[in-house]
């Protein structure tokens, strides 16, 4: 039976890549019908949530909670794998080529799902037709941040800054395409001024750089800097939220200095195309049930990250949706495809 899913899986994926009719699909899935039986089956071996950037991140970290619950919810062993390289492009095009059997999952974040197709003149694989929604984890608000001895307080001291030193503040992001990438490009745009992007292969060798003070200021998501802020390490200099957040009292929104700036994360689990339904409605599950445990949503929410949940059908319609604006945002911005 396994092995007749199996094919069935490929056979799907084949003719729908290859543009066939939809009813011809329609046919082989009566012939071969999915039932409940394959997520019973299911999970037969470890799971693997690939993270498609190096450890220490928001991704990582996020990544390790989902993983956390799924191995307490399963009695199997969940593993997270970091697949790092070209802004998330080689660890997602992995999974897109993944048995799709619910062994192997991904934590997913704009860059690969959302930014990348319009940032990336060749991808080996296809955002909107490579993955299978499944669990739209958490929405995480995105912070600049600086050095103490550049002795800037807010965004309105950078922008003071860049106006003066046009080109001369470095700015460290993630990666070429990163939302870190994408937050600095819109403040160029919005605010008029001119900072050179330095980007790095990770959230982590930015904040050491920043530390160290080699760069000057970074763009991150919160509950990857949380620390360093709360240890004075780091200063906070405005968060791209609509409001102050909990976390960060006394930090302001970009907004109030750049009117119109609003930017935040997002982070979703994703399968391999064709995944039988009924293994992604119960992973689905799954992780909806574990961030509704107060215990899980604390830790979240001291992190800085809002839990979301809900069903993987209104996941796909958020990417669909945050496909079509980062594609905007883009668009208007002074990223060229790579």
């Amino acid at each position: 039976m396994q092995e007749q899913v199996r094919w069935t899986d490929r056979c799907v994926k084949y003719l729908t890549r290859a543009g066939v009719v939809g009813s011809v699909v329609a046919s082989l899935l009566i012939l071969f019908p999915f039932s409940a039986s394959a997520a019973d089956a299911w999970p037969s071996r470890p799971i693997r949530i690939v993270v498609p950037f190096g450890p220490g991140g928001t991704t990582d970290l996020l990544a390790r909670l989902v993983a956390e619950g799924l191995t307490k919810s399963l009695g199997q062993s969940v593993i997270v794998e970091n697949k790092g390289g070209a802004g998330g492009n080689i660890g997602a095009g992995e999974v897109a080529r993944a048995q799709p059997d619910g062994h192997t999952l991904m934590m997913g974040t704009p860059g690969p799902l959302a930014i990348n197709p319009y940032v990336y003149a060749k991808m080996s694989f296809r955002p909107e037709m490579d993955f299978a929604a499944v669990s739209h984890v958490a929405d995480v608000p995105n912070v600049f941040l600086t050095s103490p001895v550049t002795g800037f307080k807010n965004i309105a001291d950078l922008v003071a800054a860049a106006k003066a030193r046009p080109g001369q503040i470095n700015y460290g992001s993630p990666g070429v395409g990163s939302t870190g990438h994408i937050m600095l490009e819109m403040l160029k745009q919005l605010a008029n001024v001119d900072i050179t992007h330095v980007p790095y292969k990770g959230a982590s060798q930015v904040a050491i750089d920043l530390l160290a003070g080699r760069i000057q200021v970074g763009g991150d998501n919160v509950p990857t800097a949380i620390e360093n802020i709360r240890s004075g390490k780091l200063v906070a200099l405005g968060v791209a939220s609509e409001r102050e957040l909990s976390v960060l009292p006394g930090v302001a929104p970009v907004g109030a200095t750049v009117p119109g700036y609003v930017l935040s994360s997002w982070f979703v689990v994703v399968a391999p195309a064709s995944t039988p339904k009924p293994i992604i409605d119960r992973i689905s599950a799954l992780i909806d049930a574990y961030l509704k445990q107060p215990e899980t949503a604390e830790r979240m929410r001291t992190l800085g990250a809002i839990p979301v949940g809900g069903p993987a059908e209104r996941l796909a319609e958020h990417l669909k949706s945050e496909q079509a604006r980062f594609r905007d945002v883009i668009l208007r911005t002074s990223i060229k495809p790579q």
